[in-house]
């Protein structure tokens, strides 16, 4: 039996597609305890902002720090595919680009601050979508549209607003993730 060459171009095709299936489910399964982890940071964070405003500042600099670390621990455990030079990079950039951006462009209203945060993160995810998976773009864009609609919809409660919906958004984005 002999194998023609549009047997071996579908074969190849085949070939591929399962490995870019398998890129994707790793991803997935890699990203999944970071996106649960930094949607309970979320929950906590936008809850104390809502009930306790004053505590917001302290509450976010203790609680991001201890998201980075929690990512170090996660990404430790995972080292199969860990570049730490890129993480590096990658956390340093994202606080630099929004250090420069607050300084640049000082919100007066604390709830832009509280918006902008999760449209960068929302616009990472869907932008690591395109290359990692589908399933990434979905959960960029509804933590975008979710971000946005409570605050331009739901104002007075946007801080709670965002610890439910920022933060389970993340959650079952992160759950959803290990369900490969």
């Amino acid at each position: 039996m002999s194998i023609t060459e549009e047997n071996a171009a579908e074969a190849i095709r085949l070939v591929e597609e399962a490995a870019q299936r398998s890129k994707a489910l790793r991803g997935y399964q890699s990203a999944a305890p970071h996106l649960i982890l930094w949607g309970g940071i979320y929950a906590v964070a936008y809850s104390g902002a809502y009930f306790q405003p004053d505590w917001t500042g302290f509450v976010w600099l203790v609680l991001v720090p201890s998201g980075v670390i929690g990512d170090v621990l996660i990404s430790w455990r995972d080292r199969s595919c860990i570049n730490w030079a890129l993480f590096a990079g990658i956390v340093l950039t994202f606080f630099a680009f929004v250090a420069a951006t607050m300084s640049i462009m000082h919100p007066r209203d604390p709830r832009q601050v509280a918006a902008f945060v999760p449209l960068v993160v929302a616009a990472a995810y869907t932008v690591l979508g395109m290359n990692l998976g589908r399933r990434f773009v979905f959960i960029g864009v509804a933590l975008g549209v979710l971000t946005l609609v409570g605050f331009f919809a739901l104002s007075s409660i946007f801080m709670l607003w965002m610890a439910a919906v920022g933060g389970g958004a993340l959650v079952l984005g992160g759950l959803w993730l290990r369900r490969v």
